[in-house]
């Protein structure tokens, strides 16, 4: 969940908005697959307006993203497995000099 407030940034001024992002996130398999679920700006609340100030003109602007989206993220991991190749004698001459 995000909040901006409404501010002055030189000659601008820009009015508040918020949204509301959610992710879910489960594994399975002893974490080989996963499977993940995003919302962004759940409630559509990402609209916000800016007002320029130049001279003796003044422009409002609405900005009204569509930032509202849906993820749906599934992942494998091949060759999961913690063993790991460690070799043999790599470094031995280095350990003896310490």
């Amino acid at each position: 969940m995000a909040w901006e407030s409404a501010g002055n940034d030189r000659n601008l001024y820009r009015k508040a908005c918020s949204y509301v992002n959610a992710k879910l996130y489960k594994a399975f398999f002893n974490n080989s697959f996963s499977v993940s679920v995003e919302a962004n700006d759940i409630l559509n609340q990402r609209n916000y307006g800016v007002m320029s100030f130049s001279r003796d003109i003044t422009r409002y602007v609405c900005v009204t993203d569509l930032s509202r989206s849906f993820y749906l993220t599934l992942q494998y991991i091949f060759n999961s497995s913690r063993d790991r190749y460690k070799g043999r004698g790599a470094g031995t001459n280095e350990k003896n000099r310490f």
